[in-house]
């Protein structure tokens, strides 16, 4: 009996870290003939502990691949500051704060771009989160089909 308890308060706080984060505004950032593409959106958290999101996927598979990427500042031999991008594992999210993925700092790498985006409507993302050992995943779906690369194709 004491199992069962623990089960359903465990599926409870997992039902409720997803009711407590928000995806709002997804944007894509995708050039004509570019190998390559942005995401942007706001993350928030509203739970009272931190959450990291560690994977973003893409239904259709239109991407080889959704990267979690950031901006660092850098400096060169000769002293010269410049940032450079890379990927990171994952992105922590504060508990009761917003993460805003951006131009210029942290935002998704959309890679591999296939030539058969423009023949879906919309795409669906699904955020991967984590806290602690517990995991739980949010989707957005996103319409392309008024994407200025797909009109009048």
């Amino acid at each position: 009996m004491a199992m069962r308890w623990i089960f359903f308060l465990f599926a409870v706080s997992v039902l409720f870290a997803v009711e407590k984060t928000e995806i709002k505004g997804l944007e894509l950032k995708i050039l004509n003939g570019a190998k390559n593409g942005a995401g942007y959106v706001s993350i928030y958290n509203g739970n009272s502990y931190a959450v990291s999101l560690y994977k973003v996927e893409v239904e259709p598979g239109v991407f080889d691949r959704v990267e979690l990427h950031d901006h660092v500042p850098r400096k060169d031999e000769n002293g010269v500051e410049y940032m450079e991008m890379i990927e990171i594992p994952e992105m922590e999210i504060a508990p009761g704060s917003t993460l805003f993925l951006q131009r210029g700092g942290k935002h998704l790498m959309l890679m591999g771009i296939n030539s058969t985006l423009c023949s879906f409507k919309e795409l669906k993302f699904e955020f991967s989160f984590r806290h602690g050992g517990d995991t739980f995943q949010r989707s957005v779906e996103v319409n392309v089909s008024d994407d200025k690369r797909c009109v009048g194709l």
